[in-house]
Parts: structure tokens; sequence; C-alpha cells
């Protein structure tokens, strides 16, 4: 009956017990040039070079080509964070859409106050814009701080998961400045039907409002 005992030791004392010490399996070759091409170009030489003098070569691989298929991973699980904040941005807008509607209603008497002494339809529509463009900046702060924690949490699981150890956590000033970008442009097409709603509104349907 087999059990999941481990044993861990060093690679010196493995050498000696397979007969191979003082042996490495793997070497890296440092070139001055780092293209894909003259990597791939060098590894072709130097594969043929081992081989046509009798070496054991089982792969020999450019360092760019390890780095890609390393990376594949990483990029699906980027891209599918990505679809999943574009698809929580999109439902943030719709529930910013349905609060700016909620305020213009709350905001019925006060429209006409503000028609009955003269605004017209781009003031009204441009009060409702930059009170979502400022609702959405409020949540942005709020995620800012958020992100935070979230990320080291996160980040921690997945490099447990991925690679066996955890991976520094890096922020960029550009992410942050894009997505402040995306919330303005998101807040500001939420509140556009509810801004157009609002300066539909006359003086008339104002007064009869309940």
């Amino acid at each position: 009956m087999l059990d999941d005992t481990l044993a861990y030791t060093d690679y010196d004392f493995i050498s000696y017990e397979v007969g191979m010490p003082n042996q490495a399996l793997t070497y890296r070759v440092v070139t001055s040039e780092h293209s894909m091409e003259q990597q791939e170009q060098i590894s072709k030489t130097l594969d043929k070079f081992l081989r046509d003098r009798n070496f054991m070569v089982n792969e020999v691989e450019a360092g760019l080509v390890t780095r890609e298929q390393s990376a594949k991973a990483i990029n699906i699980l980027i891209i599918f964070l990505l679809l999943m904040a574009l698809l929580t941005a999109f439902v943030g807008s719709i529930g910013l859409t349905g609060t700016m509607g909620m305020n213009v209603l709350e905001r019925t008497r006060e429209i006409g106050v503000m028609r009955a002494i003269g605004a017209v339809d781009r003031e009204i529509i441009k009060s409702v814009v930059i009170e979502g463009g400022f609702i959405g900046v409020i949540t942005w702060v709020f995620a800012v701080f958020l992100s935070f924690p979230i990320s080291y949490f996160l980040l921690k699981i997945v490099s447990k998961a991925m690679m066996g150890s955890p991976m520094p956590l890096t922020f960029t000033y550009q992410g942050f400045i894009i997505w402040l970008a995306a919330v303005l442009v998101i807040s500001v097409v939420a509140s556009i039907l509810p801004a157009r709603n609002a300066a539909s509104l006359t003086i008339r349907e104002v007064l009869a409002y309940e």
C-alpha cells in the first residue's frame, strides 16, 4: 500500500545517489542579441553543433519562446478578469441609469423651477450629466482604495495555484487614469437618457406632478 509521504533533500545528495555528481541537466546561454529571430537562429545552430558532437540533447529552446508559453496561461487569466471588469462596468452603468432616473423624478419640482426662470434644455441636461459624472468619480475613488487589498489576496491565491509561489503585486498610475477615463465615459453615457427625460419635462407637467 502506497502512502503520500514526501521527502526533501538538496541537489548534491540526489546527484550522488543517481551517479551524476558535478553535472547539470540544463544550461542557459546568454547572447548579445535578444530578438526572437536571433534567438531561434542561435538555438538551431547550437542544437546542430551539440548533436554533431554526439551530445545527448533533449531540447534547445529560445528564451522568448519559453516566456511566451508561460505567459499564455496568464494572458487567459488577464482576459477573463478584463471581461469580468467590463461586465461589471456594464451592470454598473445600468444601475447608474436607474439611479439617475430616480433622481430626475425626485427633482421634478426643482426642474420645473429651473424651467420657470428660463433654464434651457442644454442646462438641464448638463446638470444631470455632471451629477452622474460626480457619482462615477466617487465610485472610482472607493474602487481605488478597495483595489489594493482585493488585488493582493486575489494575486496570492492565483499565484499559489498556478506558480506555486507568490508573485509581487505592482500597480501602475496609467491603469488608474485609464479606468478614471472609462468611468467618466460610462457615467456620461448612462446619464444621457435620464438627462433627456429631464429636459423633456414642461412647466405644465411639473405643476401637475404630485
